[in-house]
């Protein structure tokens, strides 16, 4: 069985993201495969924790899949400021003939984008992929997977606790385990009130039921009291984002001087999306457009912007109104490439080296000082009562549920399969019992 099947079958997918099936990428023919162990989002240290504790089955899965692609080079990326990491690193890497990349502490030098750039030299075609460019990037977590896939299913998730929690740390945990157990695990929150940002502090999602349960990509989640300046940013509505923004923003432009994609040389204009709030929604369209190479990172909001607008918010919402009217970069107005195929590739901007945040900068500006704090990986088989395994925790199609209310299964059973022709994963049971409901997730009770 070759790799990618393999991938397939265990339902490996990226874990550092969106979650895109694994055994795509694998199937992939490629010049450089990336380890992408950047993990920039300020707090999180779960990529940490892996690089450190399974570093041996990191570099297994990253030669596998650079062997997988036919690439000549492996490379691992990490942050030069974990200077214990990289030196614990540096032997196995270059043993195995691969090569250690060390980064810059910038947000977000984990976007793909910027990696490949960065340890290529090479810009991904405007709203393309890494392949591309000849080039297949995997989350380290992801490559973990890989590793562990001939043997066994991915059942389990690496997750950091941090925050306003009395025991900062980093877990292993079954896929479907909820918030709630994951936050007792680390102490508890040490305030009285609080709100979750669930994947980090830039791209993370306020979220207040604990009960929701951790999937294949949770990366972690950071307790904040609630009252915080960052969640009443995150959970302001549209309504008062566009409002304030049609008032308040004076055009000066740091949203677009300090975007990472701008940087790069792509077509992307925060500025010129808040002048769209200007117009009717029906006239908005020639401002919106600069949203679509968005990649979401809202360093705009939480950190460019000097009035505290919500450029990189109102990004996101244009990309969806664009979506909802079938507007694409293919048939975008402001592509170069839909008027002349032969227009200039995008050139990285000459300031770029200048305009990169770090992220203790960020940190500050967030409000996060004071839980800037270790979450070391504390090893140990959690194993809870019961489990609600989401069927789409992944891209592409919701898988569909094998099993039936009931039915007893073991730890590492199928319980959902792609669905015939269509994008996905596979999902399995990460404790053993009983199946005692299914509807879009599948609940196992031991």
């Amino acid at each position: 069985m070759d790799l990618a099947e393999t991938l397939r079958e265990a339902g490996v997918v990226g874990a550092g993201g969106a979650g895109f099936p694994a055994h795509v990428k694998a199937a992939s023919k490629a010049e450089v495969v990336i380890a992408n162990g950047a993990e920039c989002e300020p707090l999180l240290q779960k990529d940490q924790a892996v690089l450190r504790h399974f570093t041996g089955e990191v570099l297994d899965g990253l030669e596998l899949l650079r062997k997988a692609c036919g690439a000549a080079r492996g490379v691992l990326a990490v942050k030069a400021k974990h200077k214990e990491l990289v030196a614990h690193l540096e032997g196995p890497v270059r043993e195995r003939g691969l090569e250690l990349f060390k980064l810059g502490d910038f947000y977000p030098s984990g976007d793909e984008y910027c990696l490949v750039y960065d340890v290529t030299g090479r810009l991904i075609p405007s709203a393309g992929i890494p392949i591309q460019v000849g080039v297949v990037v995997q989350n380290v977590e992801t490559l973990y997977n890989a590793a562990r896939a001939a043997r066994e299913p991915v059942t389990d998730t690496f997750v950091t606790v941090a925050g306003a929690v009395r025991s900062p740390r980093t877990l292993r945990l079954p896929v479907g385990t909820s918030m709630e157990e994951a936050l007792a695990l680390a102490g508890g929150a040490k305030v009285p009130e609080y709100a979750v940002l669930d994947g980090g502090a830039m791209m993370g999602k306020v979220v207040s039921d604990l009960s929701q349960p951790l999937t294949k990509t949770s990366s972690g989640f950071i307790l904040l009291p609630k009252g915080h300046a960052l969640l009443g940013r995150k959970s302001a509505p549209r309504e008062v984002d566009d409002r304030v923004g049609k008032s308040a923003c004076d055009q000066c432009s740091l949203c677009t001087e300090l975007c990472p994609r701008y940087l790069l040389g792509y077509s992307i204009q925060p500025h010129r999306v808040m002048r769209s709030l200007l117009f009717s929604p029906a006239d908005r369209r020639t401002h919106s457009e600069w949203a679509l190479l968005c990649c979401e990172c809202q360093l705009c909001t939480l950190y460019a912007c000097p009035e505290n607008l919500a450029p990189g918010k109102i990004c996101v919402s244009a990309k969806s109104d664009l979506a909802a009217q079938k507007i694409t970069w293919k048939n975008a107005h402001i592509n170069p490439t839909a008027a002349a195929p032969r227009a200039p590739a995008p050139k990285a901007h000459s300031m770029r080296a200048f305009r990169k945040v770090p992220v203790s900068q960020l940190i500050a500006r967030l409000g996060l000082s004071d839980y800037d704090a270790e979450a070391p990986f504390v090893p140990g088989d959690y194993a809870p009562k019961r489990v609600r395994i989401p069927l789409k925790q992944h891209a592409g199609a919701p898988a569909s549920p094998v099993v039936r209310e009931g039915q007893a299964v073991r730890r590492g059973e199928l319980i959902g399969d792609i669905p015939a022709g269509q994008l996905g994963a596979r999902v399995h049971a990460s404790i053993g019992g009983r199946v005692t409901a299914i509807s879009d997730l599948v609940e196992i009770t031991q």
